[in-house]
């Protein structure tokens, strides 16, 4: 229900016990629990019914029940006590409930406009043991005078590394079993603190966030943001347990945290939870939400800030995508198994939640499901819808009548941009121009944030394997043109070592060198897939063959594969030179055949490239593994070298165990 209500409070309706047939003691001991726990949920509050048993209703009095806290006389009832004393306590931190210590982390850089007002809030938490750690990262601003005015703050100053190495250097200075992270242009609620423990005790979880939301007290700018697309955000598995939660707001066992290894420190602005949130769902573990455990988030009060943070968000899902790529789609967008709530969630083109009614509107109990598929209109404000209109306005310079397509497409971006600004949940109305500044968002959020995304993974595209060191190029053979054409491995091991060792080693080099890939995918086909560059990535596919106990025959294939950009470019040029030769152009077709041919070079080179690197990559995992290798030789020898050994090739062609 309160993802439901969103950033609305949360309370419930009429809730009460018929004392006639129940009893008045069963009544107070039943409404005293049902408010601690409603307080406990972090709900906005809740009505009890009723007030007195005299009830007046269809022109006659009502006898046979009694639902009131008072009696027809006005006599209190023990729960009219009891709900006297439980109201009046409901703030109160009973020393029974074990609470363990929180250190509370602030990373900041260059937030003096909002971290005075951010600590503060921190200094009046309603929790009986915490401390709070504020790491200066590099701030060239008012911060480590700001932070003289609390002496109870444990300051650390460091060089600008950026927002995971400060998140780390607070951790690792933490006393608390749990740290607890907020962000310097946070404002947190007195029961903040206690609301995140409460939660991830009841729900016996290693982490756990909350809500987000916009104070009152922004201008309009900031809330012209906060009904614009792309705020953080929390994504939800179900009523309790989530997919993501911002690091704005977010809670974790110390251990645990260390244990995985910390927070990423690539991700030097943004990223970093949901990494670290993918990573601990990766591990087994299960992330909490605690629905009353909010902090006030200033939105971004500029336009240019607001750009300037979609700027950032797009650069870190280009980062992400490159270590989590199974949970990104073809289009490069982060693809969430959970439904997303929050203001993060304002102008998403999702399709519009489904009511259960029941046959004939019949159902007792009608309810909402949230969707989280994107609707057809996702498209119209997309950077690839607009690639596309701009390939169909190159094209119009050979065919002129593709102009009214373009025009035709732009038309549908600009009515859904309208739209969605008419829509925008903007109280109160605001000034004139608030809702084109909202539209403005509305066009702009998407086609920044996923250029950044995509321009990131082009200029990073040498994130692939290292060249392999001489030892591994030893191992391949002096000979270049057989090193160039390996297209599978194979080891022969005596000692009951196989495809587990090799792949475990694969994933502790990828660490180790931060070799980007997708390591962890449990419905593909491959075992591994490596992200290589522009033009192509690498699946990597094993098998082991039992030869007799503990002799084990193990060979690994890869295959390269072009990427979502080499499929746009090809088809890009193929259109071009379509059209060139359709009308006839000797320009047109000259221009296609020069850009046909480069690509060819570029895409001849890239795989040869990324076929000797996989196979030093492999054959240094394989050396670390402690396998024996038998022999490398081209994929078309490999038959005549080993005809009995070609059951483990097919093993290969199919779904990895």
């Amino acid at each position: 229900m309160q993802h439901l209500a969103g950033n609305r409070p949360l309370v419930l309706g009429e809730y009460g016990l018929d004392t006639i047939r129940e009893g008045e003691q069963h009544q107070a001991d039943l409404l005293e629990a049902h408010l601690r726990e409603v307080h406990r949920r972090g709900l906005g509050g809740s009505y009890v019914f009723a007030f007195t048993d005299e009830w007046f209703t269809g022109g006659h009095d009502i006898d046979n029940w009694a639902f009131g806290v008072t009696r027809r006389d006005r006599s209190e009832k023990p729960a009219a006590d009891r709900l006297e004393r439980v109201w009046s306590r409901l703030g109160e931190v009973s020393p029974a409930e074990n609470l363990p210590k929180v250190s509370v982390v602030v990373c900041s850089y260059n937030g003096a406009r909002t971290l005075h007002e951010c600590l503060d809030s921190l200094m009046r938490l309603n929790y009986p043991d915490y401390e709070v750690i504020l790491v200066d990262d590099g701030s060239t601003d008012r911060t480590p005078e700001i932070a003289r005015e609390f002496p109870q703050v444990k300051y650390i100053g460091q060089s600008n590394r950026g927002l995971s190495a400060a998140r780390n250097v607070g951790a690792a200075a933490a006393d608390g079993e749990i740290v607890a992270y907020t962000d310097d242009d946070c404002v947190a609620h007195e029961d903040w603190l206690l609301y995140l423990v409460r939660g991830m005790q009841d729900q016996n979880v290693a982490m756990i966030g909350g809500p987000n939301i916009s104070p009152p007290s922004d201008g309009w700018t900031a809330r012209c943001v906060a009904a614009s697309p792309g705020n953080p955000s929390h994504v939800m598995f179900d009523d309790r347990l989530a997919e993501h939660v911002p690091g704005c707001n977010l809670a974790v066992q110390r251990e645990m945290l260390f244990k995985l290894g910390g927070f990423d420190e690539r991700y030097r602005a943004a990223g970093d939870d949901v990494d670290i949130c993918w990573r601990f769902l990766d591990a087994g573990c299960d992330i909490g939400f605690a629905p009353g455990a909010f902090v006030w988030h200033h939105r971004r009060s500029t336009a240019r800030a607001y750009l300037k943070q979609q700027k950032g968000y797009g650069r870190a899902e280009g980062m992400v995508q490159f270590k989590h790529p199974a949970r990104f789609s073809r289009l490069g967008r982060s693809r969430w198994n959970g439904v997303i709530y929050g203001e993060g969630a304002v102008g998403l083109p999702v399709l519009s939640p489904r009511i259960y009614h029941g046959r004939f509107g019949a159902a007792p109990f009608q309810t909402v499901y949230q969707s989280h598929e994107y609707s057809p209109w996702s498209w119209v404000r997309s950077l690839e819808w607009h690639a596309i209109a701009a390939l169909f306005l190159a094209l119009a310079v050979l065919w002129p009548p593709l102009v009214v397509a373009v025009g035709g497409m732009w038309s549908l971006t600009l009515g859904n941009v309208v739209y969605c600004a008419w829509k925008a949940p903007l109280m109160n109305g605001g000034p004139w121009w608030c809702r084109p500044l909202v539209g403005f968002f509305y066009l702009a959020q998407p086609i920044v944030r996923s250029w950044h995304r995509v321009w990131w993974r082009l200029k990073h595209k040498g994130l692939l394997p290292p060249r392999p060191s001489s030892e591994a190029r030893a191992a391949l053979g002096e000979s270049k043109r057989i090193a160039a054409n390996v297209r599978d491995l194979y080891w022969d091991n005596r000692e009951a070592r196989g495809r587990e060792q090799l792949l475990e080693a694969l994933d502790l080099h990828a660490r180790r060198d931060g070799r980007s890939g997708d390591f962890h995918c449990p419905w593909s086909a491959w075992d591994v897939k490596l992200t290589g560059d522009v033009w192509h990535n690498v699946a990597i596919r094993t098998a082991t063959e039992e030869l007799g106990w503990p002799r084990r025959f193990t060979r690994a294939r890869w295959t390269i594969e072009p990427t979502r950009f080499a499929w746009a470019a090809t088809i890009a040029i193929g259109l071009w030179s379509a059209a060139a030769v359709a009308v006839g152009s000797l320009w047109g077709c000259s221009v296609g055949l020069t850009l046909a041919v480069s690509m060819a070079g570029f895409v001849a080179l890239s795989r040869r490239r990324l076929h000797r690197h996989t196979a030093g990559w492999l054959s240094e995992a394989a050396a670390s593994a402690a396998l024996i290798e038998e022999q490398v030789v081209p994929a078309q020898r490999a038959a005549q070298v080993h005809p009995q050994r070609e059951a483990a090739a097919e093993v290969l062609s199919q779904p990895a165990s």
